[in-house]
């Protein structure tokens, strides 16, 4: 991730004054139009994170974090949105210096914020079974994180086999991860953590009763993460009508010994 001065080729977030975001590329002598509005690209390289440009209209301009990647980032499918990454992180105890294994990239943004938890000592094999999703999600992690080489993406069915050993955690977000079970938990170490991340309950149930009889794993548990924004406006402090309520079912699970 860049620090220091923001620099040619560097993407930004545009925040205009109601809080909109707008994700784009600083790219010399190049001119961002919003709405009518201009804002000069060689006016902002070499200026610091939270500079304001733009005519008429203003903005404060910022490299984005991995929250606003995920909502701003064109996708073809939904993405595992910063609510549940953050409890993904914390559930399965992912630091500096882990390997983990991902099964299901997508557009890459899961892939990007990991890249960023584990760092250049950790190591991060991604599965995805779709040549387009493939493509889409080595494009992105080059475009908003750079080329890692600590990072692999094999185009192939994880349920057939993942070639890693003794990985700290294995994260899913495949319809049928019931399929990867057997791979995931070879895949392991003993201790480690099996996240999976479901939208339906009866892909939960499916997953919970092969994770029941005898597939190396326990201490099973399912959860699901809201997230509720709050509104001060003035001496009125209150809730906010809408919320990101129910993405998806958290089912996580130990390694154990057979």
């Amino acid at each position: 991730m860049s620090r220091g001065p923001l620099r040619d080729g560097d993407t930004v977030v545009l925040v205009d004054a109601k809080g909109r975001r707008h994700l784009k590329s600083l790219r010399s002598g190049h001119r961002i139009t919003i709405r009518g509005s201009i804002v000069r690209a060689d006016d902002l390289i070499g200026c610091e994170e939270g500079a304001v440009a733009g005519e008429p209209e203003r903005f404060i301009v910022l490299r984005p974090t991995c929250a606003e990647l995920t909502t701003l980032v064109e996708r073809p499918a939904e993405p595992i949105f910063a609510k549940d990454v953050g409890a993904i992180v914390t559930r399965a105890d992912l630091g500096a210096g882990m390997s983990v294994v991902e099964v299901g990239v997508g557009a890459g943004l899961l892939s990007i914020a990991l890249l960023r938890i584990l760092g250049p000592q950790g190591c991060l094999t991604s599965y995805e079974i779709r040549n387009d999703f493939a493509r889409l999600a080595r494009e992105n992690v080059g475009r908003y994180y750079g080329r890692p080489a600590n990072w692999r993406l094999v185009v192939a069915d994880a349920a057939a086999g993942i070639d890693t050993s003794g990985a700290d955690a294995v994260i899913l977000d495949v319809p049928e991860p019931d399929r990867i079970v057997p791979a995931a938990a070879r895949a392991l170490r003993y201790g480690g953590t099996l996240a999976v991340y479901l939208p339906n309950v009866p892909q939960v149930e499916r997953l919970r009763e092969v994770l029941s009889r005898g597939s190396g794993f326990g201490l099973v548990e399912t959860i699901e993460v809201f997230e509720r924004p709050w509104l001060f406006e003035g001496a009125s402090v209150r809730p906010a009508h809408r919320m990101v309520a129910h993405t998806a079912f958290l089912t996580f699970a130990r390694r154990l010994p057979d």
